[in-house]
């Protein structure tokens, strides 16, 4: 038996994007960005995994700043000292280049240093795991690396990592059916940053990105830890591990009729264990002034609003009044109901039969033949149903 973590699209230097009301601050959030790494270490001891897997993008920058580097590697020789491997791959952001490195990387930390798919071998006890690769050493890359990987031989376990994007034209495009034909145990891809599960058994997941670092990116569900054993299917759950969020929050101005009393109810504490930024909406606005508030004073709003977000790590990054037909309602909905949805539908024989009458049509046939078509509806679909409901995780 082997377990293991699968982190992708870490982007450890990454700013937070869509602040500008809050800029200033970015030297504290950049403090998230190193709680989350230390979060993804702390499962890996926690849940005693084998090694973990960095499939891509670790670093939002292919020149990490010294900083950035000692920081990581600090994080790595924790994982070195109780025997945890790494296995590195690099993205497109973070494409390789040996002589940015001010460091040498911890001994535990095995890289994916070429273009060319590498394998290597994982040894326990008397069960070898072959780990198969590639990384970017550029910033793009327009050919289909997947049919570079060897095929599944008779090895205990094989697993592999992928950076890349169905359909797409400069991030090593491949088709699902290609993944599947190989016959590993699990896919561990990166690059698209929403969590999806392209095939249940064996696994083929996009972890999507630990923690969100704009507003897009506001449903994460972390990282994926897996237990393989032969014989048996793939066990594999979501572990969350962001040190912030972002979060919508609705405030009725049905009983406001004053600019006092719109800042009153604002100024009330928001209570929230998890550093959170929020975008603030408003609604029912109606009984208040015409232009009651007006795009410069936002921010001064937002300044006073946020006095002792430095204490309760509760930001507030924009405000929108929400004109009637904007507004949305939340409802608590199964998450498990909705990611079973959304597999069904991403299944290829399923999603034909949706797109059937699009084939049929000459403008929009070749549209929907893309490769890429069905990993952006899905992508979009899941986007937009998680913005529109409250979702909780099942019973």
């Amino acid at each position: 038996m082997i377990r293991f973590i699968h982190c992708a699209d870490l982007h450890f230097d990454r700013p937070f994007e869509g602040i500008s009301a809050i800029d200033e601050e970015q030297a504290q959030f950049y403090q998230y960005n190193e709680q989350t790494l230390k979060n993804i270490v702390d499962v890996a001891i926690d849940e005693a995994v084998d090694f973990v897997l960095f499939a891509g993008d670790t670093f939002h920058q292919n020149r990490p700043t010294l900083k950035t580097q000692r920081l990581f590697f600090e994080q790595m020789e924790r994982l070195k000292n109780v025997q945890i491997q790494v296995y590195l791959a690099f993205g497109n952001h973070d494409f390789y280049d040996a002589t940015r490195y001010w460091f040498d990387f911890p001994e535990n930390v095995h890289l994916f240093t070429t273009e060319q798919i590498q394998t290597m071998i994982f040894k326990k006890d008397a069960e070898h795991c072959y780990i198969s690769a590639f990384s970017y050493t550029n910033q793009w890359i327009d050919t289909k690396k997947v049919r570079e990987y060897p095929n599944r031989g008779t090895e205990d376990y094989h697993i592999a990592m992928y950076h890349g994007e169905m359909g797409s034209t400069r991030y090593a495009p491949f088709q699902l059916g290609e993944l599947q034909n190989k016959g590993y145990d699990y896919w561990a891809l990166g690059h698209i940053h929403v969590p999806m599960i392209l095939q249940e058994q064996p696994p083929i997941i996009y972890a999507g990105t630990p923690m969100g670092h704009s507003q897009k990116e506001d449903q994460i569900q972390g990282v994926v830890l897996v237990t393989l054993q032969k014989g048996q299917i793939a066990q594999y759950r979501f572990c969350e591990v962001a040190a912030a969020q972002w979060q919508k929050k609705q405030y009725s101005f049905a009983a406001i009729q004053d600019k006092k009393s719109a800042l009153d109810l604002l100024y009330q504490p928001v209570e929230q264990e998890k550093p959170t930024l929020y975008q603030v909406q408003l609604i029912d606005t109606n009984q208040l002034p015409k232009n009651w508030l007006e795009e410069q004073e936002k921010a001064e709003v937002i300044a006073y609003l946020n006095r002792h977000a430095k204490k309760t790590q509760q930001w507030i990054y924009a405000i929108k009044v929400l004109e009637e037909d904007e507004v949305t309602f939340t409802f608590d909905v199964d998450t498990s109901q909705i990611q079973t949805a959304i597999e069904q539908v991403s299944k290829p024989e399923v999603f034909e039969t949706l797109i059937e009458d699009l084939r049929k049509q000459t403008k929009t046939s070749r549209l929907v033949s893309s490769d890429s078509f069905r990993m952006d509806v899905l992508t979009e679909v899941y986007r937009k149903v998680a913005a529109e409901f409250q979702l909780k995780e099942g019973e």
